[in-house]
């Protein structure tokens, strides 16, 4: 193993300060050890690499044939913790775990079905939703509402489940589920998570089963009916198996992300409100640069899944061996001084630099429109209609996900 004497500690992937401010660990790692040999990010692992400056992240995310999304693809099937096996077998199966041509194929699929035409013709849809829960948290008539509960949840949630089916009665379902595997995947080892994260998998899978088995018999014009007519078509291209683990991707995926960036925009526009009266002057083209920034600023995934080395490389200056982890700090790259000059500041008007909110290269989120549609319809929203809104609760009093990879506050609290 070769590796430089550096002046701090082997990064630790749930230390506590990651809870309270990662920037501020990140930035510590970017300046004194940019490529560094940290804590295993497995429990069956020597030790993981973690990637704390923008361009060595952008060779990680991009160089496909050096780095690896799938273990099998490096003989590391083992190094994958007992704990997370029941949910593995789905999980790789996911578009972020597949590799080379498996990947292509089944993203060229998937493009089909994420047309700019599906996407544009849900924006009413975005618009609506938004006012009524708007008006409807308003109607209320107590001065405020939370906006994770009221608003960034529910958002997401119903045009996640416009597109895949799934029913209002079943979003609980959907919340629990997901919280449950976050976990999982955040605790590899912990064979308590593992369980939970499995059942909840599974439940998932089962329920997407179920409605393509009812989308077969009765089709209708959603996401799911047009990734099940994909795999329907002559050749194949996309089997059912992949069909409901995509299903569950988005289910999982699909709100969470969201839900995450607009409460954290939210947060760190009432601690800067100058921006939040900015914000809500600013229309097309601005309004799509404000939200862009926010994106880059909240980094609703801190860091991606591991990905493994697939031949001896260096990167950054240090040796990397064939197998080894890598784990990209999506969060730590966007805050990289050398690209985002005052990083840590939100600003509307910043020149240059594309962000890795939705990654780079191959694996860049298929969903990143809609994504951005959903925040720039609550976010502006927002603004124009409150911009004297302000926290009804003390920001240390706000409870955050003890959640590593994705922390974000689990209630919001404004008054208006």
């Amino acid at each position: 193993m070769a590796t430089a004497v550096i002046d701090v500690p082997r990064f630790d992937p749930r230390g506590e300060s990651l809870l309270d401010d990662p920037y501020a660990t990140f930035a510590q790692y970017r300046e004194a050890d940019p490529v560094h040999w940290g804590h295993p990010s497995m429990r069956n692992l020597d030790g993981s690499w973690y990637v704390f400056r923008y361009e060595d992240n952008a060779e990680v995310l991009n160089n496909t044939a050096a780095f690896a999304n799938d273990p099998a693809t490096v003989g590391r099937e083992a190094a994958i913790p007992e704990p997370f096996r029941p949910m593995q077998s789905i999980f790789q199966r996911w578009l972020g775990g597949r590799d080379g041509m498996d990947h292509r194929q089944l993203r060229l699929v998937l493009g089909k079905a994420f047309t700019p035409r599906r996407i544009g013709e849900l924006r009413p849809r975005i618009d609506a939703i938004t006012e009524k829960l708007i008006a409807d948290a308003v109607a209320r008539g107590d001065g405020g509402f939370d906006i994770v509960r009221d608003l960034a949840f529910q958002l997401p949630m119903a045009i996640v489940g416009d597109a895949l089916g799934v029913k209002e009665a079943d979003w609980h379902h959907f919340l629990h589920w997901s919280e449950d595997m976050s976990t999982a995947i955040e605790k590899t080892s912990d064979p308590e998570a593992g369980a939970a994260g499995g059942h909840a998998m599974q439940n998932m899978v089962d329920y997407f089963t179920d409605l393509v088995a009812r989308r077969r018999a009765e089709p209708v014009d959603d996401l799911l009916t047009a990734m099940i007519t994909e795999a329907d078509d002559q050749g194949k291209p996309m089997s059912e198996r992949d069909v409901i683990a995509i299903a569950t991707e988005l289910g999982f995926a699909g709100h969470e992300t969201v839900t995450a960036a607009i409460g954290k925009s939210i947060v760190g526009m009432m601690a800067d409100r100058a921006r939040w009266i900015e914000l809500g002057t600013l229309a097309d083209a601005g309004l799509d640069k404000a939200i862009d920034e926010l994106l880059r600023w909240t980094c609703p995934v801190q860091r991606q899944r591991w990905r493994w080395v697939t031949n001896d490389v260096e990167l950054g200056g240090k040796q990397l061996e064939r197998g080894q982890a890598v784990v990209s700090i999506l969060a730590a790259a966007n805050r990289d001084p050398a690209h985002f000059p005052d990083p840590d500041r939100i600003d509307f008007h910043r020149t240059g630099g594309r962000h890795m909110t939705f990654g780079l290269g191959n694996h860049f989120c298929l969903g990143h429109q809609l994504a951005r549609y959903e925040l720039r319809c609550a976010l502006g929203s927002l603004a124009r209609q409150f911009p004297d809104m302000q926290l009804a609760a003390d920001p240390d009093e706000i409870p955050w996900k003890r959640d590593f990879g994705k922390p974000a506050p689990m209630a919001l609290p404004v008054r208006f």
